[in-house]
């Protein structure tokens, strides 16, 4: 059991079994090896103390994996904060440490479950702080293992975030990067939805104002999707060819009709100085997740494609369910 040893109503240390482990005097954190941390529930922390649990201790050295301090369970959630330090004179990454760090805030928003705290960057050393949702009355060790592994996925999103790459020609992410956030966001929780985007008649764009102007559609539909994507919920990428893809995650799942019409109506309107004659229109077909199956939503969301596009063109169609 854990027991708190107190001065003047002030904590000093906490007994676990045998083993004593001192308080903080500043912050109330008390170090202690993950394999002590059991037998007792975030419940029973303490009000006016937070654990911090360290891989082991060895005389003045403690072995840290995360650095995390969590609070007690009360009104149905516990406070665990974890902290990220860098310094740029000691980063070795494979990218620059300020698109990491970029990557790192991106993945934390996307997650759901955590949420940033506090961000300091002072020129030297970076200070990420975020908490990690705990609605779970569990025992201690099942919490650290739960915060490992949320950890542990932050990480590798934000690796795959900076190892995200651009289409040369349109500037929009290209097939790899979009194959990698879709099997992301679907092992998620949040609402998905697809939307699969095909220029029409783009052959014929090619055969009779050549391939330089077709790259001009391409492109000019391209930046077009762009410009209605932030980027996070909202991501534009190049499927193949001439058919681009947006994957939409969150409370734009909600809005995905709105925003598909929004597109094919604006694409429209595009005019090129060079080529006045020229028109071009898109046809767009729609899915929303019903499970976590990257190859079936795809199927589903390039199905409405082909039924717009059999239906005449320049439309919005949905996958039925």
């Amino acid at each position: 059991m854990l027991k708190v040893q107190r001065i003047d109503g002030e904590p000093v240390s906490v007994q676990i079994g045998a083993h004593e482990f001192a308080c903080e005097d500043d912050t109330g954190e008390v170090t202690v090896p993950r394999e002590l941390a059991t037998g007792f529930r975030l419940s029973d922390i303490p009000e006016d103390i937070s654990i911090k649990p360290v891989e082991k201790i060895e005389g003045h050295t403690i072995h840290v994996k995360n650095d995390v301090a969590i609070s007690q369970f009360r009104d149905g959630a516990a406070s665990t904060e974890v902290e990220e330090m860098f310094r740029r004179k000691f980063w070795d990454g494979e990218t620059g440490l300020t698109p990491y760090v970029l990557a790192l805030r991106q993945s934390i928003e996307e997650e759901g479950s955590s949420l940033e705290r506090d961000f300091q960057d002072d020129g030297d050393y970076i200070f990420l702080h975020f908490d990690v949702a705990i609605t779970e009355d569990l025992e201690i060790r099942e919490a650290v293992e739960l915060i490992d592994t949320t950890i542990e996925r932050i990480h590798e999103r934000a690796d795959r975030l900076v190892g995200r790459r651009k289409d040369g020609l349109l500037g929009i992410f290209d097939r790899g990067s979009f194959d990698a956030d879709l099997k992301y966001v679907l092992s998620g929780t949040q609402n998905v939805a697809l939307l699969m985007a095909d220029i029409d008649h783009f052959k014929q764009v090619n055969d009779r104002f050549g391939h330089q102007v077709g790259d001009l559609v391409l492109t000019a539909v391209a930046r077009l999707i762009e410009s209605k994507c932030d980027g996070k919920s909202r991501v534009a990428y190049r499927y193949g060819g001439e058919e681009m893809a947006v994957v939409l995650r969150g409370d734009c799942v909600a809005t995905a009709a709105e925003f598909a019409e929004s597109i094919r109506a604006e694409v429209e309107t595009l005019r090129f100085d060079s080529n006045p004659r020229l028109k071009v229109t898109t046809s767009l077909g729609v899915a929303e997740r019903m499970e976590s199956d990257n190859v079936e939503l795809i199927r589903q969301a390039d199905g409405a494609l082909y039924r717009a596009k059999e239906a005449g063109r320049n439309r919005v169609e949905f996958a039925k369910e």
